[in-house]
């Protein structure tokens, strides 16, 4: 996408030199401009996801390679599912990443963030996340849902945690009931969730039940790609 919308950039320009004297301007410039602009923007949006340095699945393990075999992450099992699952003794926790580097706060539920301005963060460079992390948890804790209740797990909780990966980033949370929390952090976050004895939601068969069926999921996207 990122090359055809370069191409289709390189055709306006070449598109808007042939002047002619019988009209204000060339259709075909606008076509070519418009064209490579939204492939430009979809192009960068898949980058943000799938490109070597913006999958976040390296930092994730990372962050939890300390944690014990009842705490399993999945990504990208399914186009249906979240990119980020992770099973815990707190239950099942969607992921929600965001790669910010400028500020970034929540204050009263109310998501605000300030990255780099200009034309460079409207066209979505420097890998500005975008959007409001609370509804995309909103968006993709049912879908978690979904699949456990199909399979039974109705007892199993959700819930979702939004974690900041990038380091530079200035993060602020006051009256926030969202999980948040930073990669370097993330593993405190996880274990507070979790409780202790009987504060804990899931018994470790239980969670083995989970980890089973994700499992599943997990050997079916391998078998397709």
């Amino acid at each position: 996408m990122s090359s055809a919308a370069l191409a289709l950039l390189s055709l306006a320009v070449v598109f808007s030199t042939q002047v002619d004297a019988a009209r204000d301007f060339n259709p075909l410039t606008w076509v070519a401009l418009l064209v490579g602009l939204v492939l430009y923007t979809l192009g960068q949006t898949q980058l943000r996801r799938w490109g070597p340095r913006s999958r976040q699945d390296e930092q994730l393990a990372d962050a939890i390679r300390a944690l014990d075999e009842r705490y399993k992450m999945y990504a990208f099992l399914s186009s249906a599912l979240p990119d980020y699952i992770l099973v815990s003794p707190a239950g099942v926790h969607v992921l929600v990443v965001r790669q910010d580097s400028g500020e970034a706060a929540c204050v009263r539920d109310k998501w605000t963030s300030k990255s780099r301005g200009g034309l460079f963060s409207l066209f979505g460079l420097f890998g500005s996340s975008g959007g409001d992390p609370a509804a995309e948890a909103s968006r993709q804790v049912p879908k978690v849902r979904r699949v456990l209740d199909d399979a039974g797990l109705q007892d199993v909780p959700t819930s979702s945690v939004i974690v900041f990966t990038n380091p530079k980033v200035r993060l602020r949370v006051e009256g926030c009931s969202c999980n948040v929390a930073r990669t370097s952090k993330l593993e405190d976050v996880l274990r507070r969730m979790a409780g202790k004895g009987r504060n804990v939601a899931l018994t470790t068969a239980r969670i083995k039940d989970v980890q089973r069926l994700f499992d599943t999921r997990m050997r079916a996207a391998h078998s397709w790609r």
